[in-house]
C-alpha cells in the first residue's frame, strides 16, 4: 500500500490509505512548504536498534507505520518497501524527517521540488 502526496495552498499534504491509516493512527500529515529543507529518493537505511516506536506498528521487512524516536529526532514512517520511499527533511516541525512510500518516488520528489522552486520565484 502506498500513500499519496499533493500540494495544497503552500502545504505538502501526505495522505495515508487503508491499513496504513489504522497502523499509524493518522489519515494525513500537512507540512508548510517553507519548512521543507530537502527531499531525497535514496533508499531508506536506518538501524532499527536506534529507533523507539512511540505510536504505530513495526513488523520487520513488512511494514513500518507511525511515529518513531530516532537518533535524528522524531520521525514519521509510512513504509512497506524502502526502495519506494521519499524522505522529506523538515525544519520547525514535529517530525525531523518523514519517510513516505509513494507509487513513483521520482515523480513525487519532482512535484515537491517544483513547488519549492515556484515559491522562491
Amino acid at each position: 500500500m502506498t500513500g499519496d502526496i499533493k500540494i495544497e495552498n503552500d502545504n505538502l499534504v501526505f495522505e495515508l490509505h487503508g491499513i496504513d491509516e489504522i497502523l499509524s493512527i493518522k489519515r494525513s500529515l500537512t507540512v508548510p512548504l517553507e519548512h521543507i529543507v530537502n527531499v531525497s529518493t535514496e533508499r531508506v537505511t536506518l538501524d532499527p536498534k536506534v529507533q523507539i516506536k512511540l505510536v504505530g506498528a513495526r513488523i520487520p521487512t513488512v511494514v513500518k507505520d507511525g511515529r518513531f524516536l530516532t537518533s535524528d529526532g522524531m520521525m514519521f514512517f509510512e513504509m512497506h518497501d524502502p526502495n519506494k520511499c521519499i524522505t522529506v527533511t523538515t525544519d520547525h516541525e514535529r517530525y525531523k524527517k518523514i519517510v513516505f512510500e509513494v507509487k513513483d518516488k521520482e515523480a513525487a520528489a519532482k512535484t515537491i521540488n517544483d513547488a519549492l522552486k515556484s515559491r522562491k520565484e
